[in-house]
Order: C-alpha cells, then sequence, then structure tokens
C-alpha cells in the first residue's frame, strides 16, 4: 500500500473513532430537554476534550475544564427557558463535538431548597384570613414556604369545585406511565397540551390511554392524588358527574362552600401534590415513591408546568403580579363559577406554594386577581405591577 492512501485511510478512521466518541455526548445529561433544572450543566466528554463551554442565545455564557471525560459546567444566568450547546474543545482550541438540550427552564439556585410542612405561621394565618374574608364569595388560600417549611391557609380543606386543577393528577400519571422522551413517549403532544395549556381534549385523550376506558384511567387518575396526599380530591372523567369516596373530614373551612361539586379539590391538597412534585424534582425518595415518577419526569413535569400559555384565562390569578422575572410553575382552573390558581413560586429567597381558589356564582376573575395580588404582597413576593 502506497503512503498517501496508507495516511487517507488513517485519517478516516481517526474521523470515525472521534465519531463514536462524540456519539455518546450528542444530548446533555443535565439537563435533559424540557427539563427545569438549577443551574448545573453536566455531560459524558469526547476523547481528547480538555474544555467545554456552554453556548446559550447564541453567545458563549459559561465554560470550565474538562475532568475524568466529564464536563461540570455552573450558569449565573436570569432563571428562564434556554435551548442550550454545550461545546466540547481539545487542548489546542478545536472543536471536537456538541450536546444539546433544548426549551429547558433554568431556576435560580434558591430553588434547589425543599422541606415539608414543619411548623404554622399563626400571624401570617390570621392576615390571610382577612384577605379571604374581604372577598365577595368563597374563596381558600394556602401557602408553604419550601425554604423554610412555615405554612399558613385559610379556608384551605373546604371542597371547591376542581375544574382543571385536578389535571395535575393527569399530568404525572401519564408521565409516569409514559416517559418524558418526547421522541419515545406516547401521548406527548397531550402530556403537553394538559400541562401548558390544560387541554380538555388531551386530558380526555390520556385517561383512556391510561386505562384503556375513561372509568379506569379516571381511576389510575383518582389513586395517584390519593396517594401525594389530596385526599379529599376528586378526578370523575371525562367531566362528568359521578361517584367517588368520601371526602376526608375538613379541619380548616370556616366557610365551606353552599354547593356540593362531585369534581372537587382544596388548596391545602393543591399544594400537597405540588409539594411532591418539587420534591421529586430534587430527588427525595418518599416524593419519587409518591408521585412514581422519576427525577428527570418530574424535572419535565415542572419545566412543562413554567411554560403555561400565558394567554386568555389560561393567563391565571398571580402572572399579572408577578410579571415575566420571577419563575412559576403554575396549574390553573376556571368555569363560569370559579377561578383557581395552584403555583410554585421561586423567588430570590427560595420556593414557594401558593394557593388561590375563588367561587362567585356570577365569578369575575378582575377581583379574583386582586384577591392574589393581596396574598402575594402579603407573603413578600417580588412582584411586578402589570406584568
Amino acid at each position: 500500500m502506497d503512503a498517501p492512501r496508507a495516511r487517507l485511510i488513517a485519517a478516516v478512521a481517526g474521523c470515525a473513532a472521534l465519531l463514536a466518541g462524540t456519539a455518546g455526548a450528542r444530548t446533555i445529561e443535565t439537563p435533559r430537554p424540557y427539563e427545569a433544572f438549577f443551574g448545573a450543566v453536566s455531560a459524558a466528554t469526547p476523547p481528547r476534550a480538555a474544555r467545554a463551554e456552554v453556548v446559550a442565545g447564541g453567545r458563549v455564557v459559561a465554560s470550565a475544564p474538562v475532568s475524568d471525560r466529564r464536563a461540570r459546567v455552573r450558569l449565573d444566568l436570569d432563571p428562564g427557558r434556554y435551548d442550550l450547546r454545550l461545546r466540547f474543545l481539545d487542548a489546542d482550541g478545536r472543536r471536537l463535538g456538541v450536546a444539546r438540550a433544548e426549551s429547558v427552564w433554568l431556576l435560580p439556585r434558591s430553588a434547589a431548597r425543599g422541606r415539608r410542612e414543619l411548623r404554622p405561621d399563626r400571624p401570617l394565618a390570621a392576615r390571610l384570613a382577612a384577605h379571604g374574608r374581604a372577598y365577595r364569595g368563597w374563596a381558600a388560600v394556602w401557602t408553604h414556604d419550601l425554604a423554610t417549611g412555615r405554612y399558613a391557609g385559610w379556608n384551605a380543606d373546604a371542597a371547591f369545585p376542581a375544574a382543571s386543577t385536578v389535571k395535575l393528577g393527569v399530568l404525572i400519571a401519564a408521565l409516569g406511565r409514559f416517559g418524558a422522551e418526547p421522541a419515545r413517549s406516547r401521548g406527548w403532544q397531550d402530556v403537553r397540551d394538559v400541562a401548558t395549556w390544560s387541554s380538555n381534549v388531551a386530558s380526555n385523550r390520556l385517561l383512556v390511554r391510561l386505562g384503556g376506558s375513561e372509568r379506569r384511567g379516571a381511576w389510575i387518575v383518582q389513586q395517584t392524588l390519593w396517594r401525594l396526599g389530596a385526599r379529599s380530591s376528586t378526578f370523575t372523567g371525562f367531566y362528568r358527574l359521578g361517584t367517588t369516596r368520601r371526602t376526608a373530614a375538613a379541619r380548616d373551612a370556616p366557610r365551606p362552600l353552599p354547593v356540593y361539586a362531585h369534581r372537587r379539590t382544596t388548596a391545602r391538597d393543591l399544594g400537597r401534590v405540588l409539594l411532591e412534585l418539587h420534591l421529586s424534582a430534587l430527588g427525595n425518595r418518599l416524593a419519587l415513591r409518591r408521585t412514581g415518577l422519576s427525577r428527570h419526569e418530574a424535572r419535565v413535569a415542572l419545566g412543562l408546568l413554567l411554560a403555561g400559555d400565558g394567554r386568555g384565562e389560561n393567563r391565571g390569578l398571580f402572572r399579572p403580579t408577578l410579571g415575566g422575572g420571577l419563575p412559576a410553575a403554575q396549574k390553573h382552573g376556571w368555569t363560569t363559577t370559579v377561578q383557581h390558581s395552584a403555583a410554585i413560586a421561586y423567588g430570590r429567597r427560595g420556593p414557594r406554594i401558593v394557593v388561590v381558589l375563588t367561587y362567585h356564582p356570577r365569578v369575575r376573575i378582575a377581583a379574583s386577581r386582586r384577591l392574589a395580588t393581596a396574598v402575594l404582597e402579603e407573603l413578600g413576593m417580588e412582584t411586578v405591577r402589570g406584568g
């Protein structure tokens, strides 16, 4: 074999080896697509990689040396949604490969905290009660500071018509059954539509996918809600009246509603569901057992709720006050008589669960939003008027 041909074959072989070495690093390991994450970016690197750069918004935003064939880079960016690329460079600055993660949600570092309910905040509960009683209708409030474990509420165990808020159970059950990989997950588009737009059609389709029928799918969602601690909540299938297990005795219901709803929930129940989802995203073992999710699936659930479509009534009760600068994983519900929002707000001092439920025979979203604003300001949340 002549020397030029031998060099050509060697070069081709070298390129093939390089491609083989980078093939396994094409996807960023943390965060993966659609995940919420807390600032750390990591991935396996190809051979000879000496440095890794993170590209977001068309520019290099962070870099770090490679150690033990792994890239670990910490981002210092404003919270929000990003498409990330992780570029691998050799010692001379030549590019060896790239890994990607699209539509990921960067949360502030303070978000990586999560304490269960430790002690009540009675002065705060008294102040929230004053706001709740002032609402011209029926209201409920629940809040849980995940950084300290302190919690407070008013009318938090009163049963309200749930509207779409209990679709949180559909979201969690579907991700647990079908996974969170868009290219391989059955019903991925329906999962996204339930989380980001609260689609009734998508929810109904997922019920059939989950159980083979509406009734069986609804039972799976009901069991999911109970497992998460939402013992007073019910899910009745395709939004028709039905029967279910008797609700748990209320502990905090000074102003119960004058109506009975078959599909119902409480402010405390919705707070418990969001708590288990957040703790699952942090890798808490008990929460992972309760949700039935992997940490990746829980982080995708948070990412989808963070990416909710903010148009129309799906804007919810909190966005006008929080504005766009404070990430909030939110689920809303609305009908002609109710306006509800349940959220994990990721502020500078740590994550906080906030739930506001409102009922009136002729509910007005402006009045419900005024109550929500009063609650957020009582909590000292970072607020942006008109955001």
